[in-house]
């Protein structure tokens, strides 16, 4: 058939349109702001997100600049949301880990796909900052919550924290950051974290 009478693909148009509303909103932006990011009128973005038009490959490339993205995230299949599913771990922590410079780490669920965040149960084992090396920086939104030991958590910007049992510290990873063993053993965590 002529290319003119190709029929369109109405469920990827409704993904994508949700995604872009999506990722907008999670932004905090309006319809607006994301066309001045992006490069184009207001209408054209509300005419693709209400399904009303399917965006060229160049107003495509135009939002994945504007969400500071590239073309291939913008337009991938996202994972399933979990539905029915779940992974028991028993005996969580124990064993060798994963051994880093300044800690070890057990991940949780491991096996469990489409997951919107990552668990773990970290140890940290250094005490001494000195000895440390470079503070971590990673594209991450992090928790910790201390189960047991003292955890000295530094941060650039601010004063150094202490947290005990049942403390918890929710942060920003891109901010530069050194968790320390504030104890005279080392400090356990719960460790969540979500690509930013």
């Amino acid at each position: 058939m002529p290319p003119t009478e190709r029929p369109r693909q109405e469920a990827a148009h409704a993904e994508l349109a949700s995604r872009i509303r999506r990722w907008r909103d999670l932004r905090g932006w309006n319809q607006q702001q994301l066309a001045d990011r992006a490069g184009f009128a207001r209408s054209t973005l509300s005419k693709i997100e209400n399904g009303q038009l399917s965006p060229t490959f160049e107003i495509l490339l135009k939002l994945a600049r504007g969400f500071g993205t590239d073309l291939a995230e913008l337009v991938r299949a996202e994972a399933p949301a979990l539905s029915g599913r779940m992974v028991i771990a028993r005996g969580t922590g124990g064993g060798e880990g994963i051994a880093y410079p300044n800690n070890r780490l057990w991940p949780l669920a491991a096996t469990l796909k489409g997951r919107a965040f990552q668990p773990a149960i970290v140890e940290f084992t250094e005490t001494d900052l000195a000895a440390f090396g470079p503070f971590n920086a990673h594209a991450t939104e992090d928790l910790l919550m201390v189960l047991s030991g003292r955890l000295a958590f530094h941060s650039e910007g601010y004063e150094t924290a202490f947290l005990d049992p049942g403390d918890s510290v929710h942060f920003d990873g891109t901010m530069p950051h050194a968790c320390l063993s504030a104890g005279p053993g080392p400090c356990r965590c719960l460790y969540v974290f979500a690509e930013a």
